[in-house]
């Protein structure tokens, strides 16, 4: 393709002279020649034109969802908004999707359309308003919901399914749940007293109508059921064979029935029986039954009446739970046993009140000393159940139950489907308001319900921190330097690290009071062994001293910082306990992070063989707490996701070779619209010589020598997130970074090293020491420096404002400025104090008031206050149960009292992190006006400095509420 050049000025300048025109002619070809060398949105005029982003920009930006079938030959994608409005009649901002941004949604990419596609052709149907996608286990259907169009309540919506090679469809109107059976055949839909069976191959359905509970033999050859009428006419279990179009009473009675439960071979079925009286149960008319033969014509039945039951705990009845899914019978696998709840009948007798008028006319609580949990923990456990359940067995053929828990023994760990052996936890001496868990453990024979105690005060910071074999013979410990392992039917425990020249202890821990282990992976199929994390590595730890314990990552971490994990764990909540244990003699998948470089990707673990199979620069996650991997179940197709700073992390279809990836998902194109950055990894040290990392964000504005104003954010450790996607979203706490960048600002994203019992000074220094690095590297304007934190960020700002430091400008959001008030008198949402957090947890504290109280005082922000000399801005929302709301008003309080430079915005009702569109849309203006004022030299805005009066006018009313109209603002 050949240009024309061949043109005269006058043709474009009529106005011009031959003087003029000789010059603009060069300028004009100059001009051409830079247009077609950068093309497209590249070039120096596109670039110029790009806008930085707004408010009502940011809510064009989307997510997507996907899906793959099991045989890896259809996908879906949908496209949603990240931050909706919540009413688009009556949203702040307008519609986000105007036509001035349609033309960078192609017809495969549009917001709340279902893409339904083959994976060798692409889109094959959309279906607008479409969502949770569901493929048949056969991969030739596929269901989904259709939103209803309109917002009124009534207009349920539709469920649909699709024949995938003919597109032949079924509509059901039904906001009813919905799933595929696993042999392929069948599909059901049940609402609250409906199943509807459709067959797949025949193209046929069944209805079910005044249906209890139901329960679908895994290879469809039966359903049982239960109908359930207010009369009782009709009551009973049922059986019905979707292949003959059957159905067949296996027993009817003016009675309910509950807890339906197959035993192994499901040819046998148990449930309760009962009568009731307005919900109210009768249980010297309530039993057990078994009913056997249920596959035959001539089913029988047995009955084991409750209040004939020996060894049933005083006052105490079994559960009959009538809800769907319920675990209320569980059969053991030798059939002789039932796993089932009891609980307190209702009909105990209560101590008798003492006589005493204050009891009339008094509203005293009475908090003692003494108690084990606080009163307003004791009370908010008590409104949170509704009923107390225990485990327990019946013994089928001696007629007795042996109750498990209870108040001594409060928690059963179990695997599922092996019932031997179990472990009951008792934390009655150790219950505290401030250390870590502690639990007694108690060995449970499952057999007898016999128990022994094998282990004293074991500490976990999780309620069990213990992993049961998926067989439940063994069991591995962790006592804070060693693995051990415990074996219950050898009554032995043994030491399966000793000696080894690896320690497995968390060195990188920083918080008091417990030292932990790298995590359990899981137990190796085959083999006596284990898999554990180290630092960087997967180890496997034989459990006899046959073995030797190998590093299986060693090949690669030996010479460049990288960590592996398992991508998934979850294979240790299978059905099937086979399937929960690591298969080494099949390829698993690991992901490779490179804790330096922040590279990463997948490799592959067979045997002791491990095998790159995608390693790079960039995330392959939407999120910062888990990896995007989507593996189809019968064949080698895979999704996964790959992003960086610059592009939204998109869906990519593969195989598990990675040698062939297509991109399938377009999510953001109308990014190109607007000034983007980049990121660069920078390295620091703290005033103790410890090597940190920080990110900075820099604008593609930026030019060489430029120095730029600059937000600092920070929350622990966030330089692993360099490659991560910084997704514009309204946020109710904190600044979105691209809402900065994109405007002219640097975006700083420190690591913070901690030691215990300095974490605001630590959080100090090692802020200032990264922007002493970002000074040094020439990017910054040190007099225009501002800091945005929120909850322990915030803890940060407030307190940083008290203290000799590098910002023009500092706002804190829920932040704590009073740790002698948060250690005292923080009362949080379950009712519970926060000595715990300040001790042991994030708070770093290492120990109480009392003990060391000038520690206390010295990083609270309160105590500072006179020396408070920054721009501070504080907002808090008034139902906060996280961190009081109180934290930011005392420390408003009090430097209002000094006559320090403070603004405190109060969102009445917000809890922690602002959830109303109208107050999350005002906060991020008003952060954004603050900022650009004290960072840009902008106009300051009457907010900030003048004392406004109150509205008192239905509108102002509801601005209160979060509903306020914001101007457009660009």
């Amino acid at each position: 393709m050949g240009i024309n050049l061949n043109f005269t000025c006058v043709d474009f300048f009529p106005r011009t002279n031959k003087d003029q025109c000789t010059t603009m002619k060069y300028v004009s070809l100059l001009s051409l020649i830079i247009l077609f060398s950068f093309g497209g949105n590249n070039t120096l005029i596109a670039q110029n034109q790009k806008e930085a982003l707004s408010l009502e920009d940011v809510r064009k930006w989307r997510t997507h969802s996907v899906s793959l079938s099991d045989d890896g030959n259809w996908y879906t994608k949908l496209y949603r908004l990240i931050d909706k409005p919540e009413s688009l009649e009556d949203s702040t901002l307008e519609d986000s999707t105007d036509q001035e941004f349609a033309k960078y949604f192609q017809e495969d990419n549009q917001t709340d359309i279902l893409y339904i596609c083959s994976s060798s052709a692409g889109v094959t149907y959309t279906i607008p308003e479409g969502k949770s996608p569901r493929f048949s286990s056969g991969s030739d259907w596929i269901a989904y919901k259709v939103s209803p169009k309109s917002e009124n309540k009534e207009d349920q919506g539709a469920i649909e399914l699709k024949h995938l090679s003919s597109d032949f469809t079924k509509r059901y109107q039904s906001n009813a749940s919905y799933r595929f059976l696993e042999d392929k055949n069948f599909f059901i839909t049940t609402d609250e007293n409906s199943l509807l069976i459709y067959d797949l191959d025949k193209r046929r359905e069944h209805y079910i109508g005044n249906i209890g509970e139901f329960l679908i033999n895994k290879n469809s050859a039966n359903i049982i059921y239960t109908i359930v009428s207010e009369d009782k006419r009709g009551n009973g279990i049922y059986l019905y064979n979707p292949e003959s179009r059957t159905t067949r009473a296996l027993e009817t009675a003016n009675f309910n029935y509950s807890n339906l439960s197959w035993n192994n071979d499901q040819s046998e079925l148990a449930a309760f029986k009962y009568t009731d009286t307005d919900g109210k149960i009768d249980y010297d008319q309530m039993s057990i039954l078994v009913l056997s033969g249920v596959d035959s014509e001539n089913s029988k039945s047995i009955e084991y009446p409750v209040n004939e039951i020996e060894g049933m705990p005083e006052n105490m009845v079994p559960s009959a739970s009538p809800e769907r899914g319920s675990d209320g019978i569980l059969w053991s696998n030798d059939e002789n046993r039932f796993f089932i709840k009891i609980k307190v009948s209702g009909e105990e007798d209560k101590p008798q009140e003492e006589e005493d008028y204050r009891k009339e006319n008094s509203t005293v609580q009475i908090w003692h000393g003494k108690d084990q949990k606080l009163l307003s923990e004791r009370i908010m456990e008590n409104e949170n159940k509704e009923e107390e359940f225990f485990d327990a067995i019946f013994f089928r053929n001696t007629n007795t139950v042996v109750q498990l828990t209870s108040d001594e023994i409060q928690n059963l760990i179990y695997s599922n489907g092996a019932d031997n052996w179990a472990i009951g936890t008792d934390n009655r001496a150790y219950i505290s308001d401030w250390d870590i868990s502690k639990n007694d453990l108690y060995r449970i024979d499952l057999k007898s319900g016999k128990k022994k105690l094998i282990e004293k005060a074991y500490r976990s910071r999780f309620s069990s921190g213990l992993a049961l074999s998926p067989d439940a013979e063994k069991m591995i410990l962790w006592d804070g330097k060693d693995y051990w392992v415990y074996d219950f039917n050898k009554d032995s425990k043994k030491n399966i690290t000793e000696g080894l020249a690896v320690s497995f202890v968390d060195k990188d821990y920083d918080k008091y009071g417990f030292i932990p282990d790298y995590g359990f992976v899981g137990w190796v199929k085959d083999q006596n062994a284990v898999i554990v994390n180290h630092k960087m590595d997967m180890w496997l730890l034989p459990l006899d001293k046959n073995s030797k314990a190998k590093n299986l990552t060693a090949s690669i971490t030996s010479k460049n910082p990288v960590r592996f994990r398992f991508e998934n764990t979850l294979f240790a909540f299978e059905d099937e306990i086979e399937k929960r244990y690591i298969d080494l003699s099949e390829s698993n998948i690991l992901y490779a992070f490179n804790t330096k470089t922040k590279e990463a990707g997948y490799y592959s673990l067979k045997g002791e063989k491990l095998r790159k199979l995608i390693y790079k620069a960039g995330s392959f996650s939407s999120s910062r707490w888990r990896n995007d991997f989507v593996k189809s179940k019968n064949s080698d197709a895979i999704i996964y996701k790959f992003g960086d700073y610059l592009n939204y992390p998109e869906a990519y279809l593969s195989t598990l070779d990675f040698s062939k990836s297509e991109k399938i998902t377009n999510t953001n194109p109308q990014q190109a619209h607007y000034n983007w950055g980049k990121r660069i990894l920078i390295d620091y040290t703290n005033e103790d010589g410890v090597p940190l990392q920080a990110v900075l964000s820099i604008p593609n504005t930026y030019q060489k020598g430029q120095k730029l104003p600059m937000i600092v954010y920070s929350y622990e450790k966030l330089s692993d997130n360099l490659y991560s996607y910084a997704t514009p979203y309204l946020s109710g706490s904190s600044v979105p970074e691209m809402l900065y960048v994109s405007d002219g600002y640097l975006f700083l994203q420190p690591d913070i090293h901690f030691n215990v019992g300095t974490p605001h000074s630590d959080m100090h220094e090692c802020i200032g020491a990264a922007i002493d690095k970002v000074i040094e590297l020439g990017y910054v304007d040190e007099k225009r420096i501002g800091y945005e934190g929120f909850s322990f960020g915030g803890h940060c700002g407030m307190y940083i404002s008290t203290q000799e430091n590098k910002f023009a400008a500092i706002a804190a959001g829920a932040g704590v400025s009073n740790l002698v008030q948060g250690f005292n008198l923080d009362i949080v949402w379950d009712g519970s104090n926060e000595q715990d957090y300040y001790m042991t947890g994030q708070g770093r504290l290492g120990t109480d008031p009392t003990s060391n109280i000038e520690m206390f005082i010295s990083e609270s922000a309160v105590f500072n206050a006179n020396t408070m000399n920054t721009p501070l801005l504080l907002f808090h929302g008034t139902a906060d149960k996280v961190v009081q709301w109180e934290h930011s008003f005392g420390f408003y309080s009090i430097l209002r009292y000094l006559k320090k430079p403070v603004v405190f915005l109060s969102y009445k009702g917000e809890g922690h992190g602002l959830r109303q569109e109208g107050n999350r849309l005002d906060i991020q203006l008003r952060l954004k006006e603050y900022f650009d004022h004290y960072l840009k030299d902008k106009e300051i805005q009457k907010w900030m400095i003048e004392d406004l009066p109150f509205p008192h006018n239905k509108e102002a009313e509801s601005n209160e509420k979060g509903n306020r109209k914001l101007p457009k603002w660009k």
